[in-house]
């Protein structure tokens, strides 16, 4: 009976600490969506109201009175291309480390993880400089080579991880069928880390859609501005319309969230995946 009452106890207080991270998670998501509902003498009642508005003039606003869906849309260029770039370049780069063997193989995997270890403020005025010299510091184009070389590393790492777990047994059975490495690579071994692939593929994306330092440096045209830094333009010296920001923030976060739910199709696919020839 003690041991049954204690069990009891161990998950009504599991569940709460779960009902409480989970409370602390989504708040800040829920008070964002409510706010950007609300007027603005709405946001600044006290006591503050907890429930949602139906004020969606807001949405309005931000979508025909600001230039938003210009930078949500230079966002997505800049993220697709550079998170594209990071794996077609990462995946094969991975592979190589994790299955050939040749010399250097081991200083030139040190190398990558040695760039992890640089903060990133401290190559913005090279790139810079860089970006200059080429004739992109204010272009697209300049924050799609700037955020594909912040992003590649991550993307070779966190894919030889993905591969290290495959068993090679499978793909010499593969190569003794006459399948090419390219074969292999597609048809054999893709299928089984494609988990891994779309938890890449949203970190990679990710990280060039949530970048502001390199947009903020090299970026000076309006017209070329990013997501982040459209929704930073609307905090002002003296006055912040937080239902506009909160407004323009849920626009700016749906398409992350349109990506993952549109990969995680994928990612539970690729757990029921195999490859092993009976």
């Amino acid at each position: 009976m003690r041991s049954t009452s204690k069990m009891q106890v161990n998950r009504a207080l599991f569940w709460l600490l779960m009902i409480a991270a989970c409370t602390v998670a989504v708040f800040p998501v829920y008070w964002m969506l409510i706010t950007s509902l609300k007027t603005t003498e709405e946001v600044f009642a006290f006591p503050p109201n907890f429930s949602p508005g139906l004020h969606i003039n807001n949405y309005v606003r931000v979508l025909l009175d600001t230039d938003l869906p210009l930078w949500l849309r230079n966002s997505l260029v800049v993220s697709l291309c550079s998170t594209s770039l990071a794996l077609l370049v990462g995946i094969p780069a991975a592979f190589a480390l994790s299955r050939l063997r040749f010399s250097g193989r081991a200083l030139f995997s040190l190398l990558i993880l040695t760039t992890q270890m640089i903060p990133t403020l401290v190559l913005i005025i090279p790139l810079f400089q860089i970006f200059v010299q080429l004739g992109i510091r204010d272009s697209l184009l300049g924050l799609i080579f700037g955020n594909f070389a912040f992003t590649l590393p991550v993307v070779v790492w966190m894919m030889k991880a993905m591969l290290d777990g495959v068993p090679q047994e499978i793909e010499q059975a593969a190569r003794v069928d006459g399948a090419s490495w390219f074969q292999t690579m597609i048809h054999i071994t893709g299928p089984l880390v494609l988990p891994g692939l779309a938890a890449t593929t949203i970190y990679a994306f990710l990280d060039a859609w949530d970048e502001y330092m390199l947009a903020r440096t090299i970026i000076t045209s309006p017209e070329n501005w990013v997501g982040s830094l459209g929704v930073s333009s609307f905090v002002g010296q003296y006055l912040t319309p937080l239902n506009l920001v909160m407004a323009a923030s849920v626009l700016f976060s749906l398409p992350p969230v349109l990506l993952f739910l549109l990969i995680q199709r994928q990612f539970v696919a690729g757990l029921s995946a195999g490859a092993v020839k009976g």
